[in-house]
C-alpha cells in the first residue's frame, strides 16, 4: 500500500483550470453522460460528480450556455441528472447498427432512450409529494419499479422523513391490492385511480445501465449486479434462494451466506440488509455491488474498512466520520472479542482481504472482490493460520476464463500503443472504471514516460487514493499535454460509442486507438493472446484481458494455499447445487 499523500483539501484549486481546455466537446460530452463515480453506482451515496470541482459545479459554458454535444439543444436549465439523462437519449436515438452490440438487443422494442417515469411523478403530486420527484427521476424509477419497492428502498435512495416515507409506502400498498382491476384509461389524478393504472413503457434503459463506471453506476442504488454477460447475479441470488432471513415491517429480506461471519454478529458487505441485531458492517471495498444500500444517516453501528475506502464513504456518501472506522493493513486487531487481520485485495484502491478469528476458533477469511498475487502466496498469516471457512470471490469460477496475468496485459498495451504510434495524429484511448484499473494506466504512463490525460474530475478523485507523489506526476487535467486519455470503459464497449469520441477529435486525430480492459475479453474454452485487435475505419479497439478478479487458475491457486475446510462461493451462487458445481471445479485435480 503506497504511503499515504492525501491532500486534505482533495481539490483542485481555481489555477488548476487554466491549463484545461474547458471547451472542448470531447470534455462537454464526457461530462454530461460518463462515469462520475462504479463502484457502482456506483451501482447511492454516489461516486464523484464529473463536472463538479471545490463544490462548485464548473459546468462547461460557453457565453454562459451549456448545449448537448450531440443534438445541439440548450439544456442549461436542466440538473446535471437530467443532461445526462437527455445525453444519453440523443446517443441511443442517433446510432445506428453497424456491429453486434447487446443494448441494441435489448431495446429493439424501444424508439426512445429515457425511462418513461412521468405517471410515478403524477403519482406523487396527487400524494402531494412533488417535492420528491427529482429523486425518482435520478434513480429512473417507472411505473413498473415503482410496484416494488420497499420501505427500505425508499430509505436508501433518500427519502428520510417518515411521514412522507410512510404515506408513499401506505400508497404502494394500496396500489399493488388494486392492480389487477383492468380500468386503464382515467388520468392519474389520485392514489385510489393510480392503482388501476397500467401504462406502457418503452422497453429500453439508458445505455449507461449496462456498464460500470456509468451514470447508472454512480447513482443507482436499485442494480447490485456485476456484469456478467446473461450470469446469474447476486440480486438475483438472494431473490431466488432464501438463506438468513430478516424481518422489516412485515417485509421479508434475505441475508446472503457471504455476508454473513460464522461464529460472530458481524456482516459484511451487507448494507442492503441492515437491521438492529448488528453494530459492526465492514465494506471490503468502495464499489457500488458492495456498499449498495449505505447512505449518509447510517445509524446501525460502526462501518469498519480501508483508510481509502473511509475517505470515499465520508467524501462520496456523506456518511459521518463517527461512523467509521478505518481498519489497518497486516496488523491484528481486535473488535469485540474477535480477532481481524487485513491484507491487501490487489482489486481497487482501498480493497481488503479479511481474516476474522471468533472466540470459537474457527477462523473466516473473507476475500471481497480480489485478484491473487505473489504478495497473497507469501503472506505468513495466510500461511500459518488454519482457515475453517473461505468466503470466496467466484467472479470467474469457470475453467473458460483462464486469462494472462496483469504484467503480460500491460505490457501488451505498452507494445500496442508503440506499434501503432507510427502515426503522430492518434489518440490512445484507455477504459476505466472510477475506481479501478490504475495500475494499468500508471504502468503505460511509467514505462513510456508519458503523461495521461485523466480530466479534472478524475484528478480530483486520484488524489483521494493514497497515490504517491511521483505516481501522481504522471496525471493531468489538461488534454492538450497527452494523446493518451483516461475515458470510462463504457464508451469504448463499441465502435458506435467510439465513433463520438472521434468525431469531436477530427481536427487533431485521424486515427482512435482503444484499449478495452476486462477479464470478460478472456476467450471462451481456449487460451487467447493477451489482446485482440478489432478496425473500423480511422478507430481500431484493442480487447485486453486485464482484470482484477482473479482468473480460474488463480482461484485454484489460492485455494491451495489457504486450504479450508468449507468454501462459500459469494458470486453465481444460485444455492447449494450452483454453489457444490463451482466447489467441486476448484477442488479438483485438471
Amino acid at each position: 500500500m503506497p504511503v499515504s499523500n492525501i491532500d486534505e483539501g482533495g481539490c483542485l484549486r481555481v489555477d488548476d483550470w487554466e491549463d484545461f481546455d474547458a471547451g472542448t466537446q470531447l470534455n462537454e460530452l464526457m461530462n454530461l453522460c460518463c462515469e462520475m463515480d462504479d463502484g457502482g453506482s456506483s451501482h447511492g451515496g454516489a461516486l464523484l460528480e464529473a463536472n463538479e470541482v471545490d463544490g462548485e459545479t464548473a459546468d462547461l459554458k460557453q457565453g454562459g450556455l451549456v448545449e448537448c454535444p450531440l443534438c445541439g439543444i440548450d439544456i442549461t436549465d436542466l440538473s446535471d441528472e437530467l443532461r445526462q439523462i437527455h445525453t444519453n437519449n440523443c446517443l441511443d436515438k442517433v446510432e445506428t447498427l453497424e456491429v453486434a452490440d447487446p443494448i441494441s438487443e435489448m431495446k429493439s422494442n424501444s424508439s426512445e432512450g429515457v425511462v418513461d417515469i412521468s405517471p410515478v411523478t403524477q403519482w406523487l403530486q396527487s400524494l402531494g409529494l412533488s417535492k420528491y420527484k427529482d429523486i425518482f427521476v435520478k434513480e429512473e424509477i417507472n411505473w413498473e419499479t415503482l410496484q416494488c419497492l420497499t420501505e427500505e428502498d425508499l430509505l436508501s435512495i433518500g427519502i428520510d422523513a417518515l411521514g412522507p416515507r410512510k404515506k408513499i409506502v401506505h400508497a404502494l400498498n394500496e396500489l399493488r391490492r388494486r392492480n389487477h382491476l383492468p380500468d386503464t384509461d382515467k388520468n392519474i389524478s389520485s392514489a385510489a385511480n393510480v392503482g388501476n393504472i397500467k401504462p406502457h413503457f418503452p422497453g429500453n434503459k439508458l445505455i449507461t445501465e449496462y456498464f460500470q463506471g456509468s451514470v447508472a453506476d454512480r447513482h443507482s442504488v436499485r442494480n447490485h449486479n456485476k456484469p456478467l454477460n446473461g450470469r446469474i447475479t447476486k440480486d438475483s441470488i438472494r431473490k431466488r434462494k432464501p438463506t438468513r432471513k430478516t424481518v422489516s415491517k412485515g417485509k421479508v429480506r434475505e441475508i446472503p451466506p457471504w455476508c454473513c461471519i460464522p461464529g460472530t454478529p458481524f456482516r459484511v458487505d451487507a448494507f442492503r440488509y441492515l437491521r438492529g441485531d448488528c453494530s459492526h458492517w465492514f465494506l471490503t471495498h468502495f464499489h457500488m455491488d458492495h456498499y449498495q444500500g449505505l447512505n449518509k444517516n447510517f445509524y446501525h453501528g460502526k462501518i469498519y474498512c480501508s483508510s481509502i475506502t473511509a475517505h470515499l464513504v465520508n467524501m462520496k456518501i456523506g456518511v459521518p466520520w463517527d461512523r467509521l472506522q478505518i481498519l489497518p493493513l497486516n496488523q491484528k486487531i481486535t473488535v469485540a472479542g474477535v480477532g481481524l487481520t487485513c491484507l491487501h485485495a490487489n482489486h481497487c484502491p482501498g480493497s481488503i482481504i479479511i481474516l476474522f478469528e471468533p472466540p470459537n476458533g474457527k477462523a473466516v477469511l473473507h476475500t471481497g472482490d480480489f485478484r491473487f498475487s505473489r504478495e497473497m502466496a507469501n503472506n505468513a498469516v495466510l500461511q500459518s493460520c488454519h482457515i475453517h471457512t473461505l468466503i470466496l470471490d467466484t467472479t470467474y469460477c469457470n475453467p473458460q476464463y483462464d486469462f494472462p496475468k496483469q504484467e503480460a496485459v500491460v505490457q501488451f498495451v505498452i507494445e500496442a500503443i508503440q506499434a501503432e504510434a507510427f502515426n503522430p495524429k492518434t489518440l490512445f484511448l484507455i477504459g476505466s472504471y472510477t475506481i479501478g484499473k490504475e495500475r494499468l494506466y500508471l504502468e503505460v504512463a511509467r514505462i513510456l514516460r508519458q503523461k495521461i490525460y485523466v480530466g479534472a474530475a478524475k484528478l480530483q478523485l486520484l488524489r483521494h487514493l493514497e497515490l504517491s507523489e511521483e505516481e501522481m506526476q504522471w496525471f493531468t487535467a489538461n488534454e492538450m499535454e497527452s494523446h493518451i486519455h483516461v475515458v470510462p470503459l463504457w464508451t469504448l464497449a463499441s465502435f458506435k460509442r467510439m465513433r463520438y469520441i472521434s468525431n469531436q477529435y477530427s481536427a487533431r486525430y485521424d486515427l482512435i486507438v482503444a484499449f478495452s480492459p476486462t477479464g470478460w475479453a478472456c476467450g471462451k474454452g481456449k487460451k487467447r493472446p493477451p489482446g485482440k485487435r478489432w478496425q473500423q475505419g480511422t478507430m481500431i479497439r484493442y480487447e485486453v484481458p486485464y482484470s482484477e478478479h482473479c482468473s480460474f487458475t488463480e482461484l485454484k491457486e489460492f485455494v491451495r494455499l489457504v486450504t479450508p475446510e468449507h468454501i462459500i462461493p459469494s458470486v453465481n451462487n444460485n444455492g447449494p447445487e450452483s454453489a457444490d458445481a463451482m466447489i467441486a471445479l476448484l477442488m479438483s485435480e485438471s
